[in-house]
């Protein structure tokens, strides 16, 4: 068998809440790296690939826990349990709607997003406070966050799911605060002023 023909036939075995899994990551890690190119490229290093061992530890255990439990209970995984196949939509239509605000957000900030906290101002550094900025604080942990929790949700893995879902908050709930802290510094009055009318909607993050 042609080797292409053997790899297609191999991920076209998998269900299909496994195939958008690795069609996210994809889209997800190479996109950000393009952005990045395109608008920081003096800032752009291995690590724009943002593949931190934490992080590949963490979709790792996604990837065990599918499997595992794929083994254990077909029906469930597979979506064959009659309401149950509109759990891995919702984490679809999350992985969807996470990613694009995301880079609704890099795109609007441009240079000004960046992958590392900054310490500080630059030249160009601007308070961006229209387009997805005008509604939410932080798009870009917002996009993240419900793109992480909803790729496990699409492969209907409630172990980490949950777990995504702790320690993405937990992440944000100590990164927020201290970022936000400089930013005060570098903006005086004008970032208070942004972030008193405008949230992050991120739950116990006001």
């Amino acid at each position: 068998m042609d080797p292409l023909a053997a790899a297609s036939a191999l991920v076209a075995a998998f269900p299909w809440q496994f195939r958008a899994f690795v069609s996210a990551l994809c889209f997800y890690h190479l996109s950000e790296y393009g952005i990045a190119w395109a608008f920081n490229r003096e800032t752009l290093s291995r690590d724009s690939w943002l593949l931190s061992r934490q992080y590949v530890v963490a979709m790792s255990a996604g990837c065990v826990e599918y499997f595992v439990e794929l083994a254990l209970f077909p029906g469930f995984k597979r979506g064959d349990l009659g309401a149950l196949r509109w759990i891995a939509r919702i984490g679809l239509a999350m992985v969807v709607w996470g990613d694009a605000l995301r880079k609704a957000a890099q795109i609007t900030a441009r240079h000004n997003f960046t992958h590392q906290i900054q310490f500080s101002r630059r030249p160009t550094h601007r308070v961006v406070s229209h387009g997805v900025y005008a509604w939410c604080r932080h798009p870009g942990y917002l996009g993240w966050l419900t793109w992480s929790v909803g790729t496990q949700v699409m492969l209907m893995n409630p172990i980490c799911a949950v777990g995504f879902a702790v320690a993405s908050w937990r992440f944000f709930a100590t990164r927020i605060p201290f970022e936000e802290g400089l930013l005060r510094r570098m903006f005086p009055g004008e970032y208070e002023a942004y972030a008193a009318r405008t949230r992050t909607w991120i739950p116990g993050i006001p």
